[in-house]
């Protein structure tokens, strides 16, 4: 079969093309992602008459297996995932039912979660039962980037007048519900640096005469990963961590994930309360 390929030549170059990012992997050479033995379902939940849960994001696991996540929207929508332990399953009805033959199933990953949930309090499995089964979504393996990983490549994501954003630069697990804000944050900060650069309202002056756009791109690209850098580590440490404790099957790696977590977050929220800043 004929592939037609087009060229274009531009000037910048911004990957957002997520966890299988090709410009992560052509450009700057970053390793492929690893897994998770888990999987994730997330939906959403709407509440007519409100759903009384507040504004805090809330996190709950009553076994090794399961975990569950809760993020109201609004008064009325409510975002949540569950995570639990990836196994394809011949037993369709098993715990374990998560598996790819679900992922056409909409009605079935409904059900399979609300099974899992057993022992969970009665208003999540309810939330659950209620939620909008078109809102469903099942990720069979969990990918993630380890945040060793990134320790040395944060600083080296721009060439030139090209870098990276969103999960291009920092896959991440959905252990803390924070992966769509990052990106978010990504784009914030990425304008705030390049706007300044690009579009002064005030006549250049004598140096910025001097310098090229090109220059000026690299410039805003090096400050915008020179903010982020913190940001995105410590998010991809604790998701991975809290992955750890709830993935490994190994209890000396889940009493070491727990002590580093003590140690490094002892606020289990505080990467909530995070302000990037205005546009």
């Amino acid at each position: 079969m004929y592939t037609r390929v087009h060229k274009y030549l531009v000037q910048v170059v911004i990957g957002c093309d997520g966890v299988k990012s090709v410009i992560s992997k052509h450009i700057f050479g970053v390793n492929s992602t690893e897994y998770f033995s888990t999987s994730v379902v997330r939906g959403l939940t709407k509440y007519e008459h409100g759903h009384g849960f507040g504004n805090e994001f809330l996190v709950m696991s009553t076994n090794d297996k399961v975990q569950l996540g809760r993020m109201p929207i609004t008064h009325n929508l409510v975002y949540w995932f569950v995570t639990r332990k990836y196994r394809i399953s011949p037993t369709p009805q098993s715990y374990d039912d998560s598996s790819v033959n679900l992922n056409d199933n909409l009605v079935e990953i409904k059900q399979s979660t609300v099974r899992t949930l057993k022992g969970f309090p009665e208003e999540v499995v309810e939330m659950i039962s209620k939620s909008d089964p078109t809102s469903l979504h099942l990720t069979d393996t969990v990918k993630y980037r380890a945040p060793w990983s990134l320790l040395g490549t944060l600083t080296r994501f721009r060439r030139g007048t090209v870098t990276v954003a969103g999960d291009a630069m920092h896959a991440m697990g959905p252990f803390l519900a924070q992966g769509g804000s990052a990106s978010l944050e990504d784009a914030v900060v990425l304008a705030r640096c390049l706007a300044p650069k690009l579009s002064s309202s005030s006549p250049p002056s004598v140096v910025q005469v001097m310098k090229t756009r090109r220059i000026l791109v690299e410039e805003a690209f090096d400050e915008y990963l020179k903010e982020r850098r913190k940001r995105v580590f410590k998010l991809c440490m604790e998701s991975y961590l809290v992955g750890t404790m709830v993935d490994t099957p190994s209890p000396l790696l889940k009493l070491l994930a727990t002590v580093i977590m003590a140690v490094m977050f002892p606020n289990p929220i505080a990467h909530t309360r995070y302000d990037c800043g205005r546009l």
